[in-house]
């Protein structure tokens, strides 16, 4: 059985316009494509109520939404450092909490569904078996109450990990302490980033990473595990290729129970890039398999040298019968830019660019430079590279 996304996050920013219309549109792409569970950012900044539009109309269609609890931007400054703060971020989280479930529930009782614990826990910041024990005691302020107030639903955690940091099994070991000391357990589920798209894992890395987690979350009865797989490549913050995607879901399906995205609605949905993405995704989603023709290469590379150690190359388009995502150029053999379908919303304008500004370093005057650009379709396949060979170039 082939690996498929089962939810996706949706952050506030992105959808605070939309009216019932586009939200039924955007979960008839999640079903079309299998998936039943929204994670929503919460922001009390949005001009209408996300939160109930996101959660009426995921009644409407049989989805289940984590409802995010509270956030306060010092988590990055204070979360690791400052055991006092933390400690009282957990309780306005439970009275927030209560707010929520109150406010809610009782309306949207079937799409209400559980909790996103907000705070990214990373392995940079949560370096020592420490600073898990402060950890492990400020997630069971939150649930305590939970339970107390009898709103404990089923709580999604997703931290990160960074390999420069650290190493699988010391995070891992340092999870399976908190998952030991805490009132984490039935139902509730552990869902760490991949990173990937963020680069704190290379692709190669993932499966040992996932690999140990799971032993970890093994030693704690009913929590689950599942992947946040990411969608979209830091380098310039477009959406990932779906070969990319699918390869990390393959890798990361051998460990998990399930797998959500951050974000199918951001980076591949039709309400917010071009529809022909989704098209074969939902086409992956019935049959396994993503098409596998080669591209074109672009067309007719060219460079000039428009400073004493600068170069411009340009190019021509290339072609595919699944469409165009985009591009990635090389020196060297090195990749120095890429250039995707861009998002309407979260992209740039330029869209697609051909031409790139590249600044050598003034060392290599006398070694030859190979620029090489090649075309990557919306499936994700990379052609055969165009190559223009600059030699010499302080001679020019």
């Amino acid at each position: 059985m082939y690996p498929i996304a089962d939810g996706t996050f949706i952050q506030s920013d992105l959808v605070e316009s939309w009216s019932d219309r586009e939200w039924l549109d955007e979960f008839k792409y999640l079903m079309e494509i299998k998936m039943h569970y929204i994670i929503i950012g919460t922001s009390e900044n949005t001009k209408v109520d996300v939160v109930d539009m996101c959660l009426k109309n995921a009644l409407i269609c049989g989805l289940k939404v984590f409802i995010s609890i509270n956030y306060n931007s010092s988590w990055w400054e204070k979360g690791s450092k400052d055991e006092k703060w933390l400690y009282e971020q957990m309780r306005i989280g439970g009275i927030i909490a209560d707010q929520l479930y109150n406010k809610y529930h009782h309306k949207y009782r079937d799409s209400f569904y559980g909790w996103y614990f907000v705070y990214e826990v990373d392995n940079m910041n949560f370096n020592t078996r420490e600073k898990f024990i402060v950890l492990s005691k400020a997630i069971n302020i939150l649930l305590s109450h939970m339970r107390q107030k009898k709103h404990r639903l089923p709580l999604l955690i997703s931290p990160f990990m960074n390999s420069a940091y650290g190493n699988a099994k010391t995070y891992a070991d340092n999870w399976a302490y908190l998952f030991t000391h805490s009132e984490l357990g039935q139902g509730d589920i552990f869902c760490p980033q991949d990173s990937v798209g963020g680069g704190g894992l290379k692709i190669d890395e993932v499966e040992e990473w996932f690999s140990k987690l799971r032993k970890a979350v093994d030693k704690k009865p009913g929590l689950l595990f599942w992947a946040n797989t990411e969608t979209f490549d830091h380098t310039n913050w477009c959406s990932a290729p779906l070969k990319r995607f699918v390869h990390q879901m393959k890798i990361e399906s051998r460990y998990v129970d399930n797998i959500i995205t951050f974000a199918y609605s951001h980076y591949y949905s039709p309400n917010n890039i071009d529809k022909r993405l989704h098209e074969i995704y939902l086409d992956y989603t019935k049959t396994g398999c993503l098409v596998k023709d080669k591209p074109s290469p672009p067309k007719n590379i060219c460079v000039k040298r428009i400073g004493l150690n600068k170069f411009k190359i340009i190019w021509n388009k290339g072609e595919s019968n699944l469409g165009i995502f985009g591009y990635e150029l090389y020196r060297n053999g090195k990749r120095i830019f890429s250039t995707f379908l861009e998002r309407k919303y979260g992209g740039k304008p330029s869209g697609i660019v051909y031409s790139y500004i590249d600044t050598v370093v003034l060392r290599w005057s006398f070694l030859p430079i190979v620029y090489e650009i090649r075309s990557i379709d919306l499936a994700g396949n990379v052609s055969d590279g165009t190559r223009y060979r600059v030699s010499h170039f302080m001679r020019f």
